[in-house]
């Protein structure tokens, strides 16, 4: 049986919370912050990631975890926005990584870009 068709997986999981916490306190340091670590766990045992829908979930799941740890910089001010952005892109790219799925990796590559403005310096 692959690694990724494991139903046992709290290893896996503790390392991608792992993962999404390094990436807030990267963001926190960005930002010249108290650094304070906030993560959360996203558990994935109930998922065959062989199926296109399960994979799907999953992601949705890593996109709303990635919100959740990066919610401290959810402001008006264009400069946190922007820290939150590289925020949630770097959380939801390292647990993209940590669960380390072709499948998921091939659907957070296909993600949509988020539109970007630029800004005058």
């Amino acid at each position: 049986m692959l690694m990724h068709q494991s139903r046992s997986v709290p290893v896996r999981a503790l390392g991608m919370a792992l993962a999404i916490a390094a990436a807030s306190l990267i963001a926190d340091i960005a930002a010249a912050k108290e650094p304070g670590v906030i993560s959360t766990v996203v558990k994935y045992s109930d998922l065959d990631l062989t199926q296109s829908a399960d994979t799907q979930r999953l992601y949705a799941r890593l996109q709303y975890a990635s919100q959740k740890v990066c919610a401290s910089y959810d402001s008006r001010e264009l400069r946190m926005q922007s820290l939150r952005e590289a925020c949630f892109d770097n959380a939801l790219a390292a647990a993209v990584a940590q669960v380390n799925d072709a499948k998921l990796t091939s659907l957070h590559a296909a993600a949509e870009p988020r539109i970007r403005v630029a800004r005058r310096s």
